[in-house]
């Protein structure tokens, strides 16, 4: 398993918080942490900082479902016109065709975000510059050099409106849940839709409604426990990225520990494995595409609070075993590398 490094190729790999290929826009920086190289062609994903006032321009993609979740400061984020200001833990979901760009309003503005089903996460390295340092400089916000647009324009899934961000004339509400379509929704931190499995709470974030089958991401939290089976997936490529907490993850043979920032990529067919190693951790996991729905709705059940239990909820794993021939599940003995 490569770590330290983006390998060019759909493979498993490792990295640390801040590590990846970084470009700097605008005065903010990009850290890219899986290319359409590495994911296969599945999806892009960067960790985005910036200071108070740095901004992307209003724009839209015409094939590329975009997702982010907010990590530290705060975000006003434009949608269609409307506008929402984001905390650490809020997520957005933006489906192709929607009008969005962001303006930071925290002094130090840090948010997740990847682009499913096109190019469009290469629009940083397309409006930036290679960058060596691990945070953004210090003199302030910059401005993204309006001769670079049309660029970007020409070889990526991006097109920009022109208009400028004004101050919102209406704001756009949250939902409490996710909607059934694809349409621009935005969840405060905690909500969406929560199921219980064992001693884990695992919360939707998006589902295949929401992405038209392009992805899956939820949240999982639970204390620290046991190390669930090796296994591996014949079709979707899983993601984990630390929120909270520390983890210790294993794939191809490989033992990580993780803590918050850190990144593991698991293409289909990698067997792997985790076990939560703190009193509360939090991770994001992406799935793409998103087929591994089934699977969680199968072991767990609705929930409505918004913590685990400290006594262990239901684990249906009986429900996941008789429906295993349907579901991207194999289970393996350690060491056993996949069949067929």
């Amino acid at each position: 398993m490569i770590t330290g490094k983006l390998p060019g190729t759909k493979q498993p790999y490792f990295l640390k918080a801040g590590e990846g290929e970084r470009h700097l826009f605008g005065g903010q920086l990009a850290t890219l942490i899986a290319r359409s190289e590495d994911s296969g062609g599945l999806f892009q994903i960067a960790v985005i900082s910036g200071g108070k006032g740095a901004t992307f321009p209003l724009h839209s993609h015409a094939k590329s479902r975009e997702a982010l979740l907010v990590l530290d400061g705060r975000l006003e984020l434009f949608l269609n016109g409307e506008a929402r200001l984001l905390s650490p833990g809020d997520f957005a979901g933006i489906p192709p065709g929607t009008v969005h760009g962001y303006r930071m309003a925290g002094y130090r503005t840090r948010f997740l975000v990847w682009n499913v089903n096109g190019d469009a996460g290469g629009v940083y390295a397309a409006l930036g510059n290679p960058y060596e340092g691990f945070v953004y400089p210090p003199d302030g916000p910059g401005v993204i050099a309006e001769s670079l647009l049309p660029k970007a324009e020409a070889s990526l899934d991006i097109r920009f409106s022109g208009e400028q961000l004004r101050p919102p004339e209406s704001c756009i509400s949250a939902t409490d849940e996710l909607p059934k379509g694809a349409s621009p929704y935005v969840l405060e931190s905690g909500d969406g839709e929560r199921l219980i499995g064992g001693d884990s709470l695992f919360t939707f974030l998006a589902h295949q409604g929401n992405s038209g089958g392009d992805f899956i991401s939820l949240t999982t939290q639970g204390p620290n426990g046991a190390r669930i089976p090796n296994h591996y997936h014949e079709r979707h490529t899983e993601t984990f990225f630390c929120l909270d907490g520390c983890m210790t993850m294993w794939a191809e043979g490989l033992e990580v520990a993780m803590a918050p920032g850190d990144f593991l990529h698991v293409p289909a067919g990698t067997i792997h494995s985790f076990r939560l190693d703190a009193p509360y951790t939090n991770f994001i996991g992406i799935l793409a595409p998103g087929l591994f729905e089934p699977f969680f709705r199968a072991m767990c059940d609705p929930y409505e609070p918004y913590i685990f239990p400290q006594k262990p909820g239901p684990l249906r794993f009986d429900r996941v075993m008789q429906r295993l021939h349907e579901l991207d599940l194999k289970l393996v003995d350690q060491g056993r590398p996949p069949q067929g």
